[in-house]
């Protein structure tokens, strides 16, 4: 399945701290989505889930504020 996760109103370190408990919540093989701004290390996220056996499949970013990060829960 297919999740979401707008953390775009939250500074570091509180959007890692959420994904990773979403994540602990979700089924394996599901696919979280979130969003975030411009304050949120992208490397804090690939370091997530190297630990945590997490697959990074993608990073885009939009604008100044809006930063879409895709993981898979293996």
């Amino acid at each position: 399945m297919d999740y979401q996760l707008d953390l775009r109103q939250y500074a570091c370190p509180l959007p890692l701290l959420m994904a990773k408990k979403a994540l602990n919540n979700l089924p394996h093989n599901s696919i979280l989505t979130i969003q975030l701004n411009e304050q949120s290390a992208m490397q804090d996220f690939e370091l997530l889930c190297q630990q945590q056996g997490y697959q990074f499949i993608s990073w885009q970013k939009f604008t100044a504020l809006d930063t879409q990060i895709v993981i898979r829960k293996g």
